[in-house]
């Protein structure tokens, strides 16, 4: 559909929008969902088609993608229809189930990542640990099957009356109302899933970075290693490090402002639509840096990436042997998963 670009507010449009900022709206996040559907796709393909990727903490990003290719084909097609008529178009009923939708895959990729940050925690910090936690990828499956499972759990409720789900206009989709009477399942649902999540995920990297910092000390201070060993070493360090400050960045970029805007939004702050507006897209932008932060950072992942987009297709043979899934060097052949 074409526009003509007035300055002035369209006559059609419920929120007093020119055609510009309409265009402008839609095609930013028809955009984000593209790029979306595609770099996670790129992560599915990779993993399926390369069978040493096939460990646990891939499958865990392989949860991930899946998750984000659904947010990106299940919901955010609604979004991008409401940005373009300002106003939902649909049903009650599909508000009330859209909405659920949309919370149970928040719920997931936010427990998702949890779950990577944990992996990488025991695999780093409590290694003696890793083989009891996460002893084979079919225990991968469970846990990724149970976190779909408590999803759901926490996300649907309010289609049972606990909580209220309405169109919020300034974020242009159905969600959980954060007005002060329904506000009980709204504190339990920020209390238990989404800070003590983020908690957990920080503690983990923090954790993982100080590790890290001790052992690129012991090794500058009474390293029995060749030159080539130790600087391998450090490059491994260094690159876990990169990616580990990439998510917990993104994280915070992407995360953090939804999270305030609902408080000052249940504290009774008028909130300008551009920065409810802002704060959505950038919720949604986290499905398409996911599978770039957990996937192209992942020396793994590279080699594999660059098979797919030359070729259609992954070899296993100039694969470092030397990574595990989750980006850490191998400390003995016998830790790998």
């Amino acid at each position: 559909m074409a526009y003509s670009f007035q300055t002035g507010p369209s006559s059609h449009d419920p929120l007093g929008r020119s055609r510009t900022e309409i265009s402008l709206e839609v095609a930013l996040s028809i955009l984000i969902c593209l790029i979306s559907i595609l770099n996670n796709f790129l992560v599915v393909y990779v993993v399926n088609k390369d069978s040493r990727l096939k460990c646990v903490t891939n499958i865990f990003i392989l949860n991930l993608a899946l998750t984000d290719i659904f947010m990106a084909t299940l919901y955010m097609p609604f979004w991008v229809i409401s940005l373009h008529s300002g106003t939902w178009i649909f049903s009650e009923k599909w508000c009330q189930l859209s909405a659920a939708i949309l919370s149970t895959l928040a719920a997931t990729s936010h427990l998702t990542m949890g779950l990577i940050a944990f992996n990488r925690y025991v695999r780093v910090v409590k290694p003696a640990m890793y083989s009891r936690l996460f002893p084979s990828n079919r225990r991968a499956r469970f846990y990724c099957a149970l976190v779909w499972i408590a999803s759901t759990l926490v996300a649907t409720p309010p289609l049972y009356g606990w909580g209220k789900i309405a169109y919020h206009p300034s974020f242009a989709i159905c969600t959980f109302s954060w007005k002060i009477e329904h506000i009980s399942y709204g504190i339990v649902l920020m209390a238990v899933l989404v800070n003590g999540t983020t908690i957990a995920i920080f503690h983990s990297y923090y954790k993982i970075y100080k590790i890290l910092k001790e052992s690129t000390q012991n090794l500058n201070a009474h390293s029995t290693e060749d030159g080539a060993a130790l600087s391998e070493r450090r490059r491994t360090d260094i690159k876990l490090l990169k990616t580990s400050f990439a998510v917990v960045c993104t994280f915070v970029v992407t995360m953090t402002p939804g999270s305030v805007l609902v408080i000052c939004e249940t504290a009774g702050c008028l909130i300008p639509r551009t920065i409810s507006l802002a704060a959505v897209y950038l919720v949604f932008t986290s499905s398409l840096v996911n599978p770039i932060i957990y996937g192209l950072m992942n020396p793994q992942f590279q080699a594999a990436f660059k098979r797919a987009l030359r070729f259609g297709r992954c070899g296993n043979n100039q694969i470092s042997q030397g990574w595990t899934g989750n980006g850490i060097q191998a400390l003995s052949q016998g830790s790998m998963s």
